[in-house]
């Protein structure tokens, strides 16, 4: 595939990449106030299986599903060193299940399938896939085997603590459009060792669409949130995008009044500008301020940001991508800015990084399940997209 090609020379000979985003018009506040209204919204019914979005078979996803907590318990204890391929996991995976759940599960590997995303709660936008919570123990052990062997240790720990946060919005809130049983898996394409295949799990507040080709595996986009923040569950306490928050708001607090204004967006957003069907939307032009204009000690925390989500990778494809993000050609072009607020206890806090291929936002929302005035509080959205590598690059023009 000449994308993927094109891709690996990118890594080894970054000094040269100098990549701009798409042109499209930046998301508005009333826009996101759109986005974030359908969180509570039931809207049309997609297909399922091999007819993808626009296919058969509809149904919606929205019932109540059965929780998979201790399934993932018990997979989060479980620190056996897996020998498996990616694609020999996909296929043990996919021998546990019903021929019916085969049909659910599998996609053919087109853009319309692989963009088909999203990281609103199941009874406000269908995704692809069978839900884990109507599948049987054997087949959620292997899928989340599948997960865990594609992610980092990182990242699949950032994965099952949004898992977790579902779990606990609808304990405490009682409300059954949440839930650990209502995270998707889908598989797109083929399981193959040579062959490009894509692995999509996703529910609310989580989109992981792993791409693979061979040795080669792309991340992106990769969509986290929570709600809540922080939270308690069986003894533990967990924050599911704490080390992203603290990463992008150390550089906002570092700054002095001169880099804060150099800084500031001019626009204000209520959610992530490029997340669910915003493929290749990146502002014409970046803003804020250069990494070149910021001092050692505020160039390292813009570092440390960028690995709190590249970290979730693979540790050769978050290697790799390391090199050509942090690359001095690249950091040369790449801007940090904020808007909204520099509080990200404020709604509407807003805060990206910019680089030729690099995207990052998080953004403070309006919370969903708590939103009274005695217990409102904002929560994260975040987004990582590489705006070569997005899918594998198999979309690229």
């Amino acid at each position: 595939m000449d994308n993927w090609m094109t891709i690996r020379f990118y890594v080894l000979a970054s000094s040269f990449l100098f990549l701009t985003g798409c042109a499209t018009d930046l998301t508005t506040d009333a826009e996101a106030d759109i986005s974030n209204a359908s969180e509570t919204a039931e809207v049309s019914e997609i297909g399922n299986g091999q007819g993808g979005p626009e296919g058969e078979g509809m149904q919606m996803q929205s019932e109540p599903k059965d929780s998979i907590i201790d399934i993932v318990e018990e997979s989060a204890e479980n620190n056996a060193t897996e020998s498996k391929s990616k694609a020999e996991l996909a296929a043990a995976f996919l021998d546990t299940l019903s021929d019916d759940e085969k049909e659910q599960v599998s996609y053919d590997f087109t853009e319309e399938n692989a963009a088909h995303w999203t990281n609103l709660p199941a009874n406000s936008q269908n995704r692809n896939g069978v839900a884990l919570g109507d599948l049987s123990e054997e087949s959620v052990g292997a899928a989340l085997a599948l997960a865990k062997a594609s992610l980092s240790e990182q990242g699949y720990e950032t994965m099952i603590n949004i898992i977790r946060a579902d779990e606990f919005l609808t304990t405490d809130t009682g409300r059954t459009e949440w839930g650990s049983g209502l995270y998707y898996i889908a598989i797109l394409g083929e399981p193959s060792d040579k062959d490009t295949w894509m692995l999509q799990i996703s529910g609310h507040h989580l989109a992981e669409n792993i791409v693979f080709h061979g040795e080669e595996v792309s991340a992106t986009p990769q969509f986290t949130g929570t709600e809540p923040r922080t939270f308690e569950l069986n003894g533990t306490l967990y924050a599911p995008i704490e080390t992203r928050r603290k990463g992008m708001y150390s550089i906002i607090e570092s700054l002095d009044e001169e880099q804060l204004a150099e800084a500031e967006i001019d626009q204000t957003f209520s959610d992530v500008v490029v997340g669910a069907d915003s493929d290749g939307e990146f502002p014409e032009e970046s803003e804020g301020i250069l990494y070149t204009d910021l001092n050692e000690e505020q160039q390292e925390l813009v570092k440390t940001a960028i690995k709190a989500w590249v970290g979730d990778a693979d540790e050769d494809t978050a290697q790799e991508l390391l090199e050509v993000y942090l690359s001095d050609d690249a950091l040369a072009t790449t801007y940090i800015g904020w808007s909204g607020s520099t509080d990200y206890n404020d709604i509407g806090s807003y805060v990206r990084i910019d680089g030729p291929r690099l995207w990052l936002e998080i953004a403070s929302q309006q919370g969903v399940g708590y939103n009274s005035d005695d217990n409102a509080e904002a929560h994260f959205h975040t987004v990582w997209r590489d705006k070569l590598a997005d899918y594998g690059g198999a979309f690229s023009e």
